[in-house]
Formats: structure tokens, C-alpha cells, sequence
């Protein structure tokens, strides 16, 4: 090996270095930024599993809606969504389920809020709630 063979060596190892260096700062940063993200998140729920209750309560309600062709009452996505967001810190077992690995969290969340659909539609409006299978109060998808 001859010395400017060398020295192209040495240079092209030290330009590796910086371009290594630069890119293992970038992780770094960016998983800060992510955990500063992560952290201004208003509730526990969303902070902890990344799941948006609303956007999961919305898509229940359109379910059962589509389901049953009748519009259910007013407010019915927010009160699944509270009570989804009042339950996570409170019930070991709901806030264990929604912590699940993969997109079991998201499963387990539309089944209660399946589940609780159910159960309102058959105290608040019954002759509804009679037309759903017995399968959606315990959590299963409505039949297309």
C-alpha cells in the first residue's frame, strides 16, 4: 500500500465517522421530540396507548347507526368517549386491557364501547336495542 492510498483511507474513515456520528445524534433528537410530543397529550389514555377515544366512540355510534338506519341520540360518541377516558385511570383491568400489544388495545376499546352502546340503547331506547343481535352487546361487530 503506498502513502496517499493511506491517507485517502484515513480521510475516507474519518469522513464515515462524522457522517456515523451525525446520523446516530438523529435518533436521539427525534425520540426526544417524540417523548415531548407524547407528553402534551391531554389525558393518560391517549399519552399511554396512543388511541383517540372519539375517533373509536364515532365510528361505534356510525356502526350501530348504519345497523339499525335510525340516527341514535345526540352526544352518544362523547359519552362513550368520557366514559372511556374516566374508567383508563380508574379500573385496573380496562386500563390493562387498552394497554394490550399490536392493535389489541384498539380491539378491546371498541368492544366496551360496543358493550356499552348495548347496554345504553337498551335502557334509553329499547325498541332500537331490540333489533341488535345479541352478539353487539357483548362486543362483536355488527353483520354488514
Amino acid at each position: 500500500m503506498n502513502q496517499n492510498s493511506v491517507a485517502a483511507s484515513r480521510q475516507s474513515a474519518a469522513k464515515r465517522q462524522k457522517r456515523n456520528a451525525a446520523f446516530c445524534r438523529k435518533p436521539l433528537r427525534l425520540r426526544r421530540e417524540f417523548r415531548a410530543w407524547r407528553a402534551s397529550l391531554p389525558a393518560g389514555l391517549e399519552r399511554d396507548t396512543l388511541l383517540v377515544p372519539e375517533w373509536i366512540a364515532e365510528s361505534v355510534v356510525q356502526e350501530a347507526e348504519r345497523f339499525l338506519k335510525a340516527d341514535l341520540p345526540d352526544g352518544f360518541a362523547e359519552r362513550l368517549a368520557a366514559r372511556a377516558y374516566y374508567l383508563y385511570p380508574r379500573h385496573k383491568h380496562f386500563h390493562k386491557g387498552l394497554n394490550r400489544p399490536g392493535n389489541g388495545g384498539r380491539e378491546t376499546l371498541l368492544m366496551f364501547m360496543r358493550h356499552w352502546t348495548a347496554g345504553w340503547l337498551k335502557r334509553e331506547r329499547n325498541p332500537l336495542h331490540k333489533k341488535l343481535p345479541y352478539s353487539f352487546g357483548m362486543g362483536q361487530r355488527l353483520p354488514s
